[in-house]
């Protein structure tokens, strides 16, 4: 027979396990997951921290945030609520200050401070006033209403308070329990019904108040020169050098889209297999690896194909203050590269990479002439990584140049309409795509920069007035013409995404440049350049892709003979922890839940070669690899 003190003590580990399960968020990754879902508070106050540690902020954001938390707050507490918005003013004057050249960084970094410590404020605030309200109450909805409301908008703090004060937290945590646990039964008529203990949950969710009142509400929170985190202030048992993990921010959507795009790899439409261009499949583990990018990205699970989804573009893809639409992001940010961040918000449009070997210069505004100087780029300034392997470079270009446009039966090898297949509206707009305009920069036509003969582009980057310069009269805003070919399934449009469609794009031009183009003008223009974006099969007839991912793993691991012969011991680690994330991030794939434990399997086997990788244990390794195709080889018809 247990004793009751150790009965007791098991019960309060199982509590605090399984409060820890359900309190600590997972890192957002980039994989099939559904999005966090929050209370209205939580939600904005975790988006509002995340927004004011970024270089630089984007304020219109954060004051929307604020209004959501202050609008909840005058709920419960009216006094707390009008406190709250005098201070967010005040935050607001100091962040966006009146006046001629004013110091933006002290402005910024002062604002950010005063305007984290106001919300952390009242968000402990709202939830002192549930809680408050919860055990005033004597009948069971309304405390259960409102242990609810605070159990949620405690979350707020899950981000940082688990690592900050870890002790603080398990004890809350076995408090919300056993308070949810003390709100008794109501039983059938009667029968069976078991009183709530009315003492019982104030004893257990009133030091909860009390800490958030000691450490958020009175006291002021000590600010350190890193990320604004919600430091307690008068706890004893809080950790001053935790480390704490990186998220991104609710709303954020990295998943990759489905239906995913098809992918056309030159070498594999004439016949080729990928098992047997150890270089290109290297540079396809590669694309699709976080391992070659440096903290946060490769914590999130951010990879190439996070972004150009089998090469094409994301349309999904959105963070919160890095992200001004879905579809791209400031890539010169402080949160993923801090070094690198410019200071600017500039969001850029995710660029389409099929057929990027006929597409150079490169980047939005063509500033960079090799395709293997931006994949440094990207990886080194962007996402923070190490200087990659001269090898790994050469693979990744190699893949990226086998990617094809899909083909087009509409056009001819000219880039003129196939009369055959168009239609009278495609003509004529046609027509009007190669009609000189006097207006237009000097007499040119649209397909003076689209040249149809040339893949739709000139390789040239123009000023097109599409975004202001950084004066009056500044020559900085040229942008690299991008390719019509496939355009119909890459939207948004403009370097920046601003433009939905290619028909708001035309009317664009047409306002912008004063063509004079009538509504069905327009409209056989658009059917034109819609005609030229077109291609066959654009997509995959299957949400479910499992078996096509494991047959692209086992091409990475065909890699593995070619690098240790070239002595790469980092690359095959590298492909190593890529296959066994990867096989990890895609078991939501598998339709038939009896083989996920094969899939268990192989990721198992894949990070048991890492480990003996890492010790030097070559003969074990080469036999791990072998299980893992064994099995891959037993199940890969049914892995669906």
């Amino acid at each position: 027979m247990i004793a009751p003190a150790r009965l007791k003590a098991l019960l309060a580990t199982f509590l605090i396990l399984l409060a820890l399960r359900f309190s600590l968020p997972e890192l957002s990754h980039a994989d099939i997951v559904p999005p966090e879902k929050l209370h209205p508070v939580a939600e904005s106050y975790r988006r509002s921290v995340f927004i004011l540690n970024l270089n630089p902020v984007v304020w219109k954001e954060v004051w929307s945030d604020m209004d959501r938390i202050a609008s909840h707050l005058s709920g419960v507490d009216a006094a707390a609520a009008k406190k709250f918005r005098e201070e967010i003013a005040a935050a607001r004057r100091i962040a966006q200050p009146a006046g001629e050249e004013p110091d933006m960084v002290k402005a910024r970094k002062q604002g950010s401070r005063a305007a984290f410590n106001a919300a952390t404020r009242a968000v402990a605030s709202t939830l002192a006033a549930h809680i408050k309200k919860a055990g005033a109450a004597s009948d069971r909805e309304t405390v259960r209403k409102h242990l609810e409301e605070s159990r949620k908008i405690f979350l707020s703090f899950a981000e940082a308070l688990p690592y900050i004060d870890p002790s603080a937290w398990r004890e809350m945590q076995i408090g919300w329990l056993t308070a949810f646990s003390s709100l008794g039964t109501p039983g059938v008529l009667g029968a069976g019904a078991r009183p709530m203990n009315v003492r019982k949950i104030r004893a257990e969710i009133e030091p909860i108040a009390e800490y958030f009142r000691k450490n958020f509400v009175a006291s002021a929170m000590p600010m350190g020169k890193g990320r604004l985190l919600p430091r307690p202030a008068a706890s004893p048992t809080y950790v001053k050098n935790a480390r704490i993990p990186a998220r991104l921010p609710p709303g954020a959507n990295i998943n990759k889209q489905l239906p995913r795009p098809r992918q056309l790899l030159g070498m594999a439409e004439r016949g080729a297999n990928e098992s047997e261009t150890g270089l290109i499949a290297l540079g396809d583990m590669a694309f699709d690896s976080a391992e070659i990018f440096g903290e946060p990205a490769r914590s999130l699970r951010i990879s190439c194909n996070t972004c150009h989804n089998k090469g094409v573009t994301n349309p999904n893809f959105f963070i919160p203050g890095l992200s001004r639409r879905k579809g791209g992001m400031d890539v010169s940010n402080s949160f993923f590269e801090e070094h690198a961040n410019n200071g600017i918000f500039g969001h850029l449009d995710t660029p389409d990479l099929r057929g990027i070997r006929f597409t150079a210069p490169y980047g939005r505004n063509g500033r960079t002439a090799s395709l293997r100087e931006f994949v440094r780029n990207v990886i080194v300034l962007e996402f923070n990584g190490s200087e990659p392997d001269p090898m790994l470079l050469d693979g990744m270009v190699a893949y990226m140049n086998e990617f094809e446009f899909i083909p087009n039966p509409k056009l001819k090898r000219s880039g003129r309409l196939n009369q055959k297949k168009a239609s009278a509206a495609e003509l004529r707009g046609e027509k009007i795509f190669y009609r000189k305009f006097p207006q237009l920069m000097g007499g040119m036509s649209c397909a003076s920069c689209h040249i149809p003969s040339d893949h739709f582009l000139d390789r040239k980057s123009h000023n097109l007035g599409s975004a202001g310069g950084f004066a009056p009269g500044s020559l900085d805003g040229a942008f690299d013409t991008p390719t019509l070919l496939s355009a119909k399934y890459t939207a948004p449009y403009f370097h920046d995404g601003s433009l939905p469609t290619l028909r708001a794009v035309n009317e664009w031009f047409n306002r912008r440049f004063g063509l004079g183009l009538t509504k069905k003008q327009i409209d056989d223009l658009t059917a034109y350049v819609e005609a030229v974006g077109e291609g066959v099969d654009s997509y995959e007839d299957t949400m479910f892709t499992l078996d096509a991912e494991l047959e692209e793993f086992s091409f990475f691991l065909s890699t593995y003979e070619f690098l240790k012969a070239k002595g790469k011991k980092e690359l095959i680690m590298i492909t190593l922890k890529t296959v066994a994330t990867e096989i990890q991030g895609h078991k939501w794939d598998v339709q038939d839940q009896k083989l996920l434990p094969v899939l268990n399997k192989m990721e198992s086997l894949i990070r048991e070669a890492a480990a003996l990788h890492a010790e030097g244990k070559t003969a074990e390794l080469d036999a791990k690899l072998a299980a893992y195709r064994a099995v891959y080889g037993k199940y890969a018809a049914v892995l669906k």
